[in-house]
């Protein structure tokens, strides 16, 4: 049997730490926040490196306040999936590189050595985490608008020859990629990428839950099943997956994961229903399904 994990996406929600679920004293403070963390968590998934560069003074306190064993789970910046990038974000010598200094940029308008530059950056701020063996998979969220097309397997191609050295996993958000799924998978086989089973609501425009492993590693990302709130508008990112599991979707969860375990070596469940309390909610409902201590 593989070994299980099972986290969330994030640990910094703001509706999180508005929920209670931290003691007051650790609320507002990242060492003791963290560490609260994990005492329940061996595992966790970062959500803020894919809206900005992550600093690797900041990485390196992530690996000094969890216990040894502890895995992160990196959200790949968003401007090496295809989603552009917010100017703001960026540090100034990189942001002066830009054709405009503020809002977003769509991918097309990010000059190529902004992207590599940033590539390097990313690498080197991870790197207090791969030294201390807590780096875990680098995940590859593609955008929707993201097809099975030569030029998106060219895609997973230098994707695959950047990283390598790294678990990667890759999202897929388009169910289109699934209608081509028996070449996707030998794609994903053949480059060592490890393939990202997803649960979402039953929405044409959500990808099914398909769990098929392609590495060693597998993941099952849970967002949970609200269908009127996937396709948006969204204020914030957690309205779409505004969703609080009941028992018997755990239960599914649970046989979800044991399929794939059956097939890999390591198997890593993350929660992105990340409103208040709904995420650690249902991660701590599976470990107790799952036997997990």
């Amino acid at each position: 049997m593989a070994e299980i994990r099972v986290g969330t996406a994030s640990w910094t929600d703001e509706t999180l730490l508005q929920s209670g679920w931290y003691p007051p004293e650790a609320r507002r403070d990242p060492e003791k926040r963290l560490r609260h963390y994990a005492r329940f968590f061996d595992t966790v998934e970062v959500d803020s490196t894919f809206y900005a560069l992550p600093r690797p003074e900041v990485v390196a306190k992530w690996a000094e306040r969890t216990p040894e064993g502890f895995l992160f789970h990196v959200k790949a910046y968003s401007a090496f999936t295809g989603h552009g990038l917010e100017a703001s974000a960026l540090p100034k010598d990189l942001r002066a590189l830009l054709p405009k200094q503020e809002g977003h940029l769509a991918q097309r308008e990010v000059p190529e050595e902004v992207v590599e530059e940033a590539w390097n950056r990313f690498f080197t701020a991870l790197e207090p985490l791969k030294a201390s063996g807590k780096l875990g998979y680098l995940h590859f969220g593609l955008p929707p608008w993201t097809e099975p097309k030569p030029r998106s397997f060219r895609y997973l191609e230098r994707l695959a020859e950047r990283t390598q050295g790294y678990w990667v996993a890759v999202e897929f958000r388009n169910p289109r990629w699934y209608l081509a799924w028996g070449f996707v998978k030998k794609e994903l086989l053949r480059l060592g990428l490890i393939h990202v089973s997803v649960d979402a609501p039953p929405h044409p425009e959500a990808p099914p839950r398909v769990l098929e492993a392609t590495h060693p590693v597998a993941v099952l990302r849970c967002h949970g099943r609200n269908a009127e709130t996937w396709k948006g508008p969204h204020q914030k990112p957690y309205e779409r997956f505004n969703w609080r599991y009941s028992e018997e979707e755990l239960e599914d969860l649970a046989q979800a994961t044991l399929t794939l375990a059956a097939q890999a070596e390591r198997v890593f469940v993350i929660f992105n229903n990340n409103y208040g309390t709904q995420g650690v909610e249902a991660a701590l409902g599976l470990k107790r399904l799952l036997g997990l201590p």
